[in-house]
Parts: C-alpha cells; sequence; structure tokens
C-alpha cells in the first residue's frame, strides 16, 4: 500500500507538461487500474505517434510496446491515430474495438465489448468512421459502424446496433438502433 499510495500521490502532482498530456484520463478512471494503464498508454502512443518528426523514429517502439500491451495482452485495440478528448472512461475494458479513424470526444464512457468502426462493402469500398460527440455513454456490447454521428449527451443502451445518427442528449436502444420518444437528457 505504501508504495501504491507514493504512485499515486506522485501521479496526482506531477507538474511536468507531458504529465497533462499522459494523465488527462486519470480521474475519469479512478478506481480502475486496467483502464488507467491503457488510457496512459494510449496517450504515449498517441503522443510518440504525432510528436515532432525527429523524436517519432526514437518513439516508434512505444506504439509498438502499447499495441502489444494493450491489443494481446489486454484486450482492447484503440489505435494511436483515433483522435480521442480528454476524460475517456473504459468501464470493465476488455473486448473493445475501436477503428483509427473515428473520433471520440471528451468525457466519453465505453463499456465492454464495444465495437466502434466502419463498414467494408462488398467491392471493397469503405465507409467514414463514426464520430462520437462529448458525454456520451456507450453501454456493453454496443456496435457502432458506418459514418454516424452520436450527438453530445446521448447514451445508447447495451447490445444496440447504431447504423444511424443519434441525434444530441437522445437515448437509443435495439438492434437496430432506435430512439426511446420522450427520453432525452
Amino acid at each position: 500500500d505504501g508504495i501504491r499510495d507514493k504512485l499515486v500521490t506522485g501521479v496526482q502532482t506531477c507538474a511536468l507538461p507531458i504529465c497533462a498530456v499522459l494523465l488527462q484520463d486519470w480521474e475519469a478512471n479512478a478506481g480502475s487500474t486496467k483502464s488507467r494503464v491503457i488510457m496512459v498508454a494510449f496517450r504515449a502512443a498517441h503522443a510518440a505517434r504525432y510528436g515532432p518528426t525527429p523524436v517519432r523514429a526514437a518513439l516508434r517502439p512505444v506504439v509498438v510496446g502499447y499495441k502489444v500491451l494493450t491489443t494481446w495482452v489486454l484486450g482492447v485495440e484503440l489505435p494511436p491515430e483515433t483522435e480521442v478528448g480528454p476524460g475517456l472512461r473504459l468501464l470493465h475494458p476488455q473486448g473493445i474495438v475501436v477503428n483509427g479513424r473515428t473520433r471520440i470526444g471528451a468525457g466519453v464512457l465505453v463499456r465492454a465489448n464495444t465495437t466502434i468502426g466502419n463498414v467494408v462493402a462488398a467491392d471493397g469500398t469503405v465507409s467514414g468512421s463514426p464520430v462520437i460527440g462529448d458525454g456520451v455513454e456507450l453501454g456493453a456490447n454496443v456496435v457502432v459502424v458506418g459514418p454516424v454521428s452520436i450527438g453530445d449527451g446521448a447514451r445508447v443502451g447495451a447490445g444496440a446496433v447504431v447504423i444511424r445518427d443519434v441525434p444530441a442528449g437522445a437515448v437509443a436502444v435495439g438492434n437496430p438502433a432506435r430512439l426511446l420518444p420522450g427520453r432525452s437528457r
């Protein structure tokens, strides 16, 4: 407990500029060491991938290490090229798959076994990827595919398959997802 307390205190009081980048999801994932490890590693890999050009080659092992750790060991595919706002919360992070062209807003909650990606047609053409707004909550086993938008503050119920836009504040459930009337936040 003493070592853990010192580590947590050290993390919370870090004043280096890189700490702000690496720890922007720390509080959102309080209580889940696995989620914190994934998000700090994601932020490090994202910084390595998009950092200054001379630094990228030197930091390539960070990206490779991140992919091995999160995909092979921890069961979460969140590519470093994904645009993710601060405060992404992973609840029970297992079986989460996100397409690298997806955009995820700030303060989003993603639960276990969620897939967010594009669609590949029979002729090989690839659709756009989803855009998830700020403060969105995705239930367990949700699938969001194609060039859809989920508006700020929307909630998507467990097991829903989203293939159409979900407006801000709406609640979507089912397969295919439908909006619940009068259930806006």
